[in-house]
């Protein structure tokens, strides 16, 4: 039973790989940052801003979902791939990272994981620019 897991996670692996390498996607980037532990001389604590290059596709929400509250206009949705562009694990997008993609930057306004039986293979993002 597992298999059908595997093969699934392959398969959206290759749909939203980059363009160059075979797939239909695109390059990106996530962001994400954290606060880093406090530094008890400034009573403050460092932040901590990690990257991860990932893969992708872009949609368009189409009209009949934008109710202007909690998908907006000019909200966009990204299928993003569940590995990085090295081969390892995408770790998963959260509310508030960013996603550079084509240029242009976005926020992560939501997130549902494409998880199967605790195997992530892909995640929907509901991001704003």
């Amino acid at each position: 039973m597992p298999d059908i897991y595997d093969r699934s996670k392959a398969l959206a692996v290759r749909m939203l790989a980059p363009r160059s390498k075979g797939g239909k996607g695109a390059e990106l980037t996530l962001t994400k940052t954290q606060k880093g532990p406090r530094d008890p001389d400034t009573g403050g604590s460092s932040t901590i801003v990690t990257s991860f290059g990932g893969s992708g596709m872009r949609e368009n929400y189409v009209q009949k979902d934008i109710d202007g509250s909690l998908i907006k206009i000019g909200d966009v949705k990204f299928l993003v791939s569940p590995v990085l562009l090295s081969g390892v694990d995408m770790p998963q997008p959260a509310t508030q990272d960013k996603i550079l993609f084509d240029g242009k930057l976005y926020t992560v306004i939501q997130v549902n994981p494409w998880n199967y039986a605790g195997l992530a293979v892909g995640f929907e993002v509901q991001a704003r620019a």
